[in-house]
């Protein structure tokens, strides 16, 4: 969960070196030798680089091609909300996936408002839940490497998530279903997917939890904590029982804060940005990320690339993200 009271992002201040200019080159090098000789092993890692509706409306979502475009392990996700940049959302969509060269899987992840914590009643986007997935099904042929979901929404009631999860289903019968929360409310994954399996035959086909907290820090690595440990592994279980794919949703550090590993998941910056913030931001993703493939989990959303307007977590400005997708691409064949 990200703590953001109303995700009033316009009025949050950002305060990121160089985020004002955007000379964005993609200054940071491209490793081809890399990315060029990486197969698409479904065994492999996968990370998910989720694209908010907020974020620069120039094409900093593009950034990623050279990665999107290849057999590299990255691919990208869109975040859609109703309330916020909609249209963004939808273009970009439309662009990757008339871009995805390589037929990776594209992620859709309905957040349905900004402040997806503190939705009550979906009912009330029925209409707008409709035209989307309609939409969706019109420029992917029904959903062709399209895997969608929602995350949180953690006060509706489950038997309206599972109802808007049949109509997924209807509209794009070629996706998958996911569906990720905050470790805090993580019994809600059993619920509907029990709920959604007994009331409409419907399998989820990914289940998954968010990572934020605060980690153990030792001389400038972090680590997840026991609690963290042992919740990841119980749903991870669960997954492996049910013949499902269990995924971290989101795996976020405020970018350029040398404290982001405190509460994680804030706004606020405990401290930063700095130059030295960026690269222990960088250090941060690859301990964590090594942690989770030891436990066996290979698929992992980075929340997020293109965060801006009071949203301290996009990576896309930290110059030593290229170091980040380097260390994934270099990792891929862990198994």
């Amino acid at each position: 969960m990200v703590y953001i009271n109303g995700r009033d992002f316009l009025k949050l201040a950002l305060g990121l070196a160089g985020i004002a200019v955007l000379t964005l080159t993609f200054k940071y090098g491209i490793n081809n030798i890399l990315y060029q000789n990486f197969s698409n092993n479904p065994n492999n890692p996968q990370y998910i680089f989720w694209n908010v509706p907020w974020g620069p409306g120039n094409g900093t979502y593009k950034l990623l091609n050279p990665y999107f475009q290849s057999n590299s392990p990255i691919t990208e996700g869109v975040i859609v909300t109703f309330d916020n940049y909609y249209n963004h959302s939808l273009d970009r969509i439309l662009y990757l996936y008339e871009n995805n060269i390589n037929k990776k899987p594209i992620y859709i992840n309905l957040f349905v408002t900004t402040d997806r914590d503190n939705i009550t009643n979906l009912s009330q986007y029925d209409q707008n839940i409709k035209e989307f997935l309609e939409y969706l099904s019109n420029i992917t042929n029904g959903g062709e490497n399209i895997i969608i979901g929602f995350s949180e929404i953690d006060k509706a009631p489950i038997e309206q998530l599972a109802y808007y999860y049949s109509l997924m289903k209807n509209y794009l019968p070629k996706a998958k279903l996911f569906y990720y929360v905050d470790i805090g409310n993580s019994t809600r994954i059993v619920e509907l997917y029990n709920y959604l399996l007994n009331n409409y035959g419907i399998k989820l086909d990914m289940i998954g939890l968010e990572v934020y907290g605060t980690y153990n820090y030792n001389n400038g690595n972090i680590s997840m904590s026991e609690y963290m440990i042992n919740i990841i592994m119980q749903y991870k279980q669960f997954a492996d029982e049910n013949n499902i794919k269990f995924f971290i949703g989101e795996l976020g550090f405020r970018n350029g804060d040398l404290e982001g590993y405190i509460s994680s998941g804030g706004l606020g910056y405990w401290n930063g940005p700095s130059e030295q913030g960026y690269q222990a931001t960088i250090r941060y993703y690859e301990d964590i990320i090594n942690q989770l493939h030891e436990m066996g989990i290979d698929i992992i959303g980075i929340y997020n690339w293109n965060g801006y307007n009071g949203d301290p977590f996009g990576l896309w400005n930290n110059p030593y993200v290229n170091n980040l997708i380097n260390y994934m691409i270099s990792n891929s064949n862990y198994n």
